[in-house]
């Protein structure tokens, strides 16, 4: 199910155990609670598998935990946050980077 997430210009093209891998870990360090965000040393233990990720909760509902109700202004923001009718413009410096590089 977390495939699904991949971008879907890959066409699959991938390891799927490394999709898997980044996807997980992209969840992880971005958890709305900053003390259960891993470090950048067990990140990069993670990613060389020196490290086991934890398993994501059977109950993990991404709604619910990374946008809770009031986060974005009020409740009606939610729905158009969900469908995408929200947009978010990029700082200048993102956009430079992205473009040009490093």
């Amino acid at each position: 199910a977390i495939l699904e997430a991949s971008d879907p210009k890959l066409e699959g093209n991938y390891a799927t155990d490394e999709m898997e891998l980044v996807l997980k870990l992209g969840l992880l360090c971005t958890h709305p609670k900053p003390e259960a965000r891993p470090t950048m040393r067990k990140v990069v233990k993670f990613l060389d598998r020196d490290a086991t990720m934890p398993g994501i909760p059977s109950d993990f509902d991404p709604v619910t935990n990374y946008f809770p109700m009031g986060s974005w202004g009020t409740s009606s923001s939610l729905p158009a946050l969900l469908s995408g009718t929200v947009s978010f413009a990029p700082s200048s410096s993102v956009t430079s980077i992205l473009q040009c590089g490093r």
